[in-house]
């Protein structure tokens, strides 16, 4: 699996790098985006479709960044509190071990007649 991820990327990143060479003319089309409320009517100046294409995927990649970072939060507070109890259960471990055996405090007849 670990030779075949770079390979899908490269040739993702290959076909991406197609795709824009032979559309270069519609990636550099100029759009105006109009935005008309009731109350207010906003245009902005022309922009080339490349530039809305590189600030939705930015936007998509921030909203995705935020939405994980929930996710990665609560996947720390989950180790911290899995670690604390691997250290308590290995303080536990220790004390055990430390305790003598029953069978070795116990006389040998008394061992032998139960």
């Amino acid at each position: 699996m670990k030779s075949v991820k770079p390979l899908f990327f490269s040739l993702v990143i290959i076909f991406v790098v197609l795709v824009v060479v032979q559309n270069v003319n519609v990636f550099m089309d100029e759009k105006v985006l109009r935005l008309n409320l009731w109350v207010w009517r906003g245009e902005s100046p022309p922009v080339p479709l490349s530039v809305y294409f590189l600030g939705f995927l930015l936007i998509g990649l921030l909203v995705s960044y935020f939405y994980g970072l929930g996710e990665r939060f609560r996947a720390k507070k989950t180790i911290q509190n899995h670690l604390e109890t691997v250290r308590k259960q290995e303080e536990e471990i220790k004390a055990l071990k430390s305790l003598p055996l029953a069978e070795e405090t116990a006389s040998p007849k008394e061992s032998e007649s139960a």
